[in-house]
């Protein structure tokens, strides 16, 4: 079959190429990839000196006819001989394996592994030495061998600025104990371990290394790597294995698409391959990126697609976007700031150590502090799951305490703290639930190092399924241990695009507006929280100066109360100072609170009737520590509430809401809820909660007569 190229643009899917087993593909572009940095003078010479020297494959017969001009003899096995012949990512080419040799580069891995190892290692179809990594390393490490005048060659020189080269680098050149000469018993070591966990790759299967047991290649000698590499990618192994025809991602591009496979096999489980990156970011690689499917087969999702989708569902949430995932961008607090910060809906799925997989979704935005010194506490829907290893089978939803439903973001130079002020992580949810960043009891900026928590109480059935164990004072966790390193960390950013149910119904909502008005009205809906956003602006923006207000109410525990103030939310226009509003406020509890069916009217005292708004720069200040945005009612209800002694919440979604005993209708005998020490009930399922959602509602009189009553 005869090579040739295609310059066309008109298809990148792969469900356009014919199927059929073939070792050639076709290329737009057949030049060789470019050096990323300008080489000195004289390894320019020595690389094209080197590229002339390559052998050249008779693709028909499959012989190797040598077009070495160095002078030196050639053999496959290279013993006895100054130079070695490699064919390395499908690249012959004669490499100077002699100058190995020298003092202070013998003990290195590359020494070790071509002077030792020969015989262990995966040859092509040929017979030539086979080394899966990228032949623009082998190329420049040869040239500068040749050119060295001291007893070693610098990362500075072979790589420049080129992380995939580094990569190679820090590999091939690192120092081994282990003699090229075999010592009795020496493959017992922990020299010998230690050299085949970074050289095992290089060395095939068969000999108790993982480099695989076959070279595939593609247009003859352009392109090869190993059945091990292809493995984890599905789309590239059948490029390789089943598909013909041209492809029209350039030679370039392609390369690199291999050499991000060749890394991601190469390197520890843990590491950080980047993607390949073109200086010029062109769009072409990236589709090649994704056509190839990088993303998924070589950084393959913590969670399979079904059971995605099925945690998907239990958020209540449709679609889902990754934003982190620690195989590919690490789990530093910075990048998660990077790549997260302000994004409403996250979900993190993490995998321990004992691959215990749990997830924890917190349906708000993730807003650090504008103080990269502080933290920035916000209310919103927690919800934990346990994944696998914690419960018996299948996903297990774990509903935490509503005056818990926030989360804890820190600054780059602050931590989130305790409840006794103790600076202990960079991201806090659920009330200390789960700490990421958390280290030795102290904050880390490596997020894979957590704590994750649950009361005996959070955990559904009482905990009749729960296969773990308790601490000491009684908490579970999801993980193997309380304690415990991510191996795997995924954030996403959910959503749903069906818009929210409205909190009544409108025959509900009527009657609501009836019973709170004296004349048949109407209402106006300016304000949905979970439409608008919580923020502070977003709010006032939509409320304007609207007057005769009705603010309704749904908590995450699915109670619903409202409150009917005959005035105006109003700010202040100093930011750094409070607006108080006289005006009349009633409190009506729709459900939860109270026994009967129906809607129930709390009166406030004559001397609390007022709405008190502070400022974006400015918190409320109430009695016992109590501060937030909005006050209402004298502090009976607060949004933008602050949790404990901290700082101001991030939005206006952490609410309290407090009655006096005394306050409800028929001495509180048909009241569902408890009182607290000093003898105060709630109209929500807790004292602080956060608000599932709150519509803000303009009142206006009916146009025409007056409705008829029914």
């Amino acid at each position: 079959m005869q090579h040739h190229s295609s310059c066309g643009k008109g298809h990148n899917a792969l469900a356009h190429l014919p199927r059929k087993a073939s070792s050639q593909i076709a290329f737009s572009d057949a030049k060789p990839p470019p050096l990323p940095l300008p080489l000195p003078r004289a390894q320019q010479n020595a690389e094209a000196s080197l590229h002339r020297d390559l052998s050249i494959r008779d693709t028909s017969s499959h012989r190797l006819v040598s077009a070495c001009t160095i002078g030196s003899t050639l053999s496959s096995a290279g013993k006895d001989t100054e130079e070695m012949l490699l064919n390395v990512g499908g690249t012959p080419m004669t490499f100077p394996r002699d100058r190995l040799l020298r003092r202070g580069l013998r003990d290195t891995c590359l020494a070790v592994l071509l002077h030792r190892f020969e015989d262990w290692m995966v040859k092509d179809d040929i017979g030539i030495h086979f080394i899966d990594a990228d032949p623009k390393f082998f190329i420049r490490l040869a040239a500068g061998l040749r050119q060295m005048w001291s007893s070693w060659v610098s990362s500075g020189q072979i790589c420049g600025a080129d992380t995939a080269l580094a990569f190679y680098y820090d590999r091939f050149m690192a120092k081994t104990a282990l003699k090229i000469e075999p010592q009795p018993g020496d493959s017992e070591n922990s020299a010998f371990r230690a050299f085949m966990a970074i050289m095992g790759p290089f060395i095939k299967t068969s000999c108790g290394g993982t480099g695989g047991i076959e070279v595939l290649t593609i247009n003859g000698l352009v392109v090869s790597t190993t059945d091990a590499t292809l493995a984890a990618f599905t789309t590239l192994n059948k490029r390789f294995t089943e598909y013909s025809g041209p492809v029209l991602t350039s030679l370039n591009h392609f390369h690199k698409v291999v050499d991000y496979a060749q890394r991601c096999r190469i390197a520890p489980a843990d590491a950080v391959i980047d993607l390949p990156a073109c200086e010029d970011g062109d769009v072409e690689l990236s589709l090649a990126v994704e056509m190839y499917g990088l993303l998924d087969d070589g950084c393959p999702n913590i969670l399979s697609a079904d059971t995605m989708r099925t945690l998907l569902s239990m958020t209540g949430k449709m679609h889902a976007l990754c934003l982190l995932k620690s195989s590919i961008h690490g789990c530093d607090f910075e990048t998660l700031l990077a790549r997260a910060a302000g994004a409403y809906g996250l979900l993190f799925v993490i995998e321990d150590e004992h691959h215990h997989t749990l997830a924890c979704h917190m349906d708000g935005p993730f807003i650090p502090p504008a103080d990269p010194t502080s933290e920035l506490l916000t209310g919103c829907p927690v919800t934990f799951f346990s994944i696998s290893g914690a419960f018996l089978e299948g996903i297990t939803k774990i509903n935490i305490p509503h005056n818990w439903q926030c989360v804890d973001v820190a600054g780059t130079e602050g931590a989130a703290k305790t409840d006794k002020g103790a600076s202990c992580a960079k991201v806090a949810i659920g009330g200390g639930r789960l700490w990421l960043g958390h280290k030795d009891g102290r904050p880390s900026n490596d997020l894979r190092h957590c704590q994750q928590w649950l009361r005996r109480d959070d955990l559904p059935d009482g905990g009749e399924t729960y296969m773990g164990s308790y601490n000491e004072v009684g908490s579970a966790t999801l993980a193997a241990t309380y304690y415990f390193t991510a191996t795997r960390l995924e954030v996403y950013q959910v959503w749903s695009t069906r818009p929210a149910d409205p909190i009544l119904s409108a025959d509900d909502l009527q009657a609501l507006i009836d019973m709170a008005t004296d004349t048949p009205m109407t209402s106006q809906l300016l304000y949905k929280g979970e439409r608008d956003g919580w923020t502070y602006e977003a709010l006032f923006a939509k409320v304007g100066g609207a007057v005769d207000l009705l603010l309704l109410f749904k908590d995450t525990g699915a109670h619903t109360f409202a409150s009917h103030i005959k005035g105006q939310l109003k700010p202040p226009d100093d930011p750094t100072a409070v607006e108080t509003t006289p005006c009349s406020v009633t409190f009506y509890s729709i459900s939860g609170a109270f026994e009967p069916q129906g809607i129930t009217k709390i009166t406030v005292p004559d001397n609390q009737q007022r709405v008190v708004v502070a400022g974006a720069e400015r918190l409320v200040k109430g009695t016992k520590d109590m501060a937030g945005k909005v006050a209402i009612a004298g502090g009976r209800l607060w949004l933008g509430y602050r949790f404990g002694e901290g700082g101001p919440a991030g939005d206006l979604r952490s609410g309290c809401q407090l009655v006096l005993k005394a306050e409800l209708p028929d001495g509180g005998r048909t009241y569902l809820g408890g009182f607290d020490s000093h003898g105060y009930a709630t109209l929500a399922a807790s004292y602080v909660f956060t608000y599932a959602n709150l519509e803000i509602y303009a009142l206006r009189a009916l146009d025409g007569p007056a409705r008829p009553t029914p």
